[in-house]
């Protein structure tokens, strides 16, 4: 086999049949899906913890009570961890409202390897035409979550990028699915999972699973 086909390969994230319990309450009730690299995927479910549940347990990052996750078989949670990067999920990785967005902007960078300079940190928020001295809170939703996004994907190693919820930001679906497919579209061509409410639209031809058991199940 050349290179080149070794670099076309597609890795491939499983979660099959995954649960997470909090004494007698379902934290993550049993939920299955399949993504693969520069595919978009979107996980619907009730509003509530199922959906910050997913995205940790997705990552390797909390312990599961049934079923598995793994990554082209690998269901070590550091192999996860480094693949599965979490973006804007509400108690994990959402930023401080009222931090300047650029502080942000500037850990992101360190965390991505990138030297967090101030001509970098304008360079980002002059694409955006954001102030140099805008408030997380004061940054569009569309805007933040793309540039969380981007962000994230410039980590090493990450695979696969978890966008939890977006519609709690107000953004509509097709606009978060646009932010989803211009990220899997790009560079290392990550996979993305976005999870949102049972009352959005997801257009046809979007592969969708459900947080918890299927109607049929």
């Amino acid at each position: 086999m050349s290179e080149d086909a070794v670099e076309e390969e597609t890795t491939t994230l499983r979660a099959l049949g995954i649960r997470v319990r909090q004494g007698a309450r379902d934290l993550l009730p049993t939920t299955s899906l399949t993504l693969s690299g520069g595919e978009v995927a979107v996980a619907v479910g009730p509003p509530g913890g199922g959906h910050t549940s997913l995205a940790l347990a997705l990552a390797g990052r909390l312990r599961l009570d049934a079923g598995r996750v793994d990554l082209d078989g690998d269901a070590t949670p550091r192999s996860l961890q480094a693949a599965v990067a979490l973006v804007d999920v509400p108690g994990v990785s959402e930023p401080d409202e009222m931090v300047p967005f650029r502080t942000i902007l500037g850990e992101e960078l360190a965390m991505a390897k990138h030297r967090p300079s101030a001509a970098a940190i304008d360079r980002w928020l002059g694409e955006y035409d954001l102030a140099t001295d805008i408030t997380t809170e004061a940054v569009p939703p569309g805007p933040r979550l793309e540039i969380l996004g981007r962000m994230a994907s410039l980590r090493p190693g990450t695979r696969f990028l978890v966008l939890t919820y977006p519609e709690r930001l107000g953004l509509p679906v097709e606009d978060w699915l646009d932010v989803a497919y211009d990220l899997a579209g790009a560079g290392q061509r990550p996979g993305v999972l976005v999870t949102a409410s049972r009352a959005a639209v997801i257009p046809t031809g979007v592969p969708t699973f459900t947080i918890g058991p299927t109607e049929e199940a």
